[in-house]
């Protein structure tokens, strides 16, 4: 009898020591409890953060299309959208059909050492919805991974012709890992990080703007041409929802194009139909080295993002047998998380959900001019495309600043935060509408429906949107101050 023989599983009892949960009484936790264990386990200061703005109590029982149904029966309209994961809506049931599916086939999930038939086929897809040459994927796990991915294969291209620098643009969203994360300025994330790529390694343009890239390419001119392995851009601001003027892609392209500039079009919140298009880009007749997806192309239930490039850059970074496995991923292309993109762009196709998004983005800008026109000393502007579109807001701090001091209290860190803290947890408290901000941009109220929306939610939407302004930011201000009393006190 060998060693490995003689060992004999735990008991039902000494398993139970260690006091772990079930599935079963994971789902039926009650609010209060499942709260303490995420501040004891998680992140107790995010917590805060929900709570402030009223939804730590939020105790969901169930999810389906563009609503939350809560414990006690009511329903939330969610237009955060899962800062864009949710373009089909939340549990659509083409795509649990496709998990049931894989479940019942027993479909394999993960293999290292082999190719799987749902990773290329999930490739083709993506290939199908993009115009040539773009044809060749790198499936990730999340946008940031699959901006990380993009990176590499222009660094990998470009750094043996001595160019050693990343263009990007001042205000910039592309994720949080350290590649990204050296890009990224819209938000101050990079405080105490050491950069993945180093400052000096990257240099800044102002968004939409062609005579800026233009300068800063003449900037960064040597003996050989110029640093610049490649310029990314969002197709669309993730942080404050601007669109760039026409053309400016294609300026973009072409600028860089002629001066042996890598493009990497970041689509990761804004693609996978978002717009009306399947990417945002293709409003324009261009058409990137490299573009970046996530999001939606997970169906709202995996996580999948991907990297798509053409055959002939691949090759240059990695055309051959020792350096095809260079960048990789250990979650890359997981079977049944294939299975759901591959569904996704099917439903997509089928219900014709591009188009869609488009039309119902059309709606609601429509109503949202409407309440414009009603309240143009508290909207500024409307912004966006499609199903990703934001409000400007013009709060009319000294009406705040009666209501509330923050000056002694580091909770609040501007007025902006108060202000916009308090028309969200208003839409939420009153008429149970989830919508979001970005640190980055206080004064936008982000709103990312899903492309199933209907214009009787819409509506729901607009209605809300006029009691709150109807009922104005003083108002609101003092109910918010009021909910969180102690820490403003503390």
């Amino acid at each position: 009898m060998t060693a490995l023989a003689k060992i004999e599983a735990p008991s039902r009892e000494d398993r139970q020591n260690h006091g772990l949960l079930t599935l079963e009484q994971s789902l039926a936790l009650d609010n209060e409890t499942a709260m303490g264990l995420y501040a004891a386990h998680l992140n107790k200061y995010m917590l805060q953060v929900f709570d402030i703005l009223g939804l730590a109590h939020m105790d969901i029982e169930s999810a389906q299309g563009a609503e939350i149904t809560l414990r006690d029966g009511r329903k939330v309209l969610d237009y955060s959208g899962g800062f864009g994961v949710l373009g089909l809506g939340h549990n659509h049931p083409r795509i649990i059909a496709a998990e049931r599916l894989c479940h019942d086939r027993k479909v394999l999930d993960c293999i290292k050492i082999a190719p799987h038939k749902l990773q290329g086929a999930l490739a083709y897809n993506i290939s199908r919805f993009l115009p040539k040459p773009l044809d060749v994927s790198f499936l990730a796990v999340s946008g940031t991974e699959a901006n990380e991915a993009a990176m590499k294969i222009c660094e990998r291209v470009q750094t043996p012709k001595g160019k050693t620098k990343f263009l990007c643009f001042k205000g910039a969203f592309h994720g949080k890992t350290h590649g990204p994360l050296s890009l990224t300025t819209a938000t101050d994330v990079q405080s105490g990080f050491i950069m993945g790529v180093p400052k000096e390694n990257v240099v800044f343009a102002t968004y939409g703007d062609i005579a800026s890239v233009r300068e800063v390419i003449a900037r960064e001119q040597f003996e050989k041409g110029n640093r610049i392995i490649a310029g990314i851009v969002e197709t669309i601001r993730g942080t404050s929802c601007h669109v760039p003027g026409p053309g400016f892609l294609t300026a973009f392209a072409q600028l860089c194009r002629e001066n042996d500039i890598l493009t990497i079009f970041d689509e990761v919140k804004v693609g996978m139909g978002r717009t009306g298009k399947f990417c945002a880009f293709m409003h324009e007749d261009v058409v990137p080295d490299v573009v970046t997806l996530a999001k939606t192309l997970g169906g709202g239930k995996r996580e999948l993002g991907a990297m798509v490039t053409s055959q002939a850059l691949f090759d240059k970074a990695y055309g051959n047998k020792n350096d095809c496995n260079l960048h990789s991923s250990s979650f890359s292309g997981m079977g049944e998380s294939c299975a759901v993109g591959i569904e996704t762009l099917n439903v997509l196709e089928d219900e014709q959900l591009i188009d869609r998004a488009g039309l119902i983005g059309n709606y609601l800008q429509a109503r949202l001019e409407k309440l414009r026109e009603k309240y143009p000393r508290k909207i500024v502007s409307l912004r966006g495309k499609g199903c990703f579109q934001a409000i400007e807001l013009n709060f009319g701090q000294q009406l705040a600043e009666k209501a509330i001091d923050i000056r002694t209290n580091s909770l609040f860190v501007t007025y902006e935060t108060v202000l916009i803290g308090a028309m969200a947890r208003e839409l939420y408290e009153r008429h149970g509408i989830l919508v979001h901000f970005q640190p980055g941009a206080r004064d936008l109220l982000h709103l990312m429906p899903p492309y199933i929306v209907s214009e009787a939610q819409i509506d729901r939407l607009i209605e809300a949107l006029d009691d709150v302004l109807g009922r104005g930011v003083a108002d609101a201000t003092v109910r918010f101050v009021v909910k969180n009393i102690k820490r403003v006190l503390g």
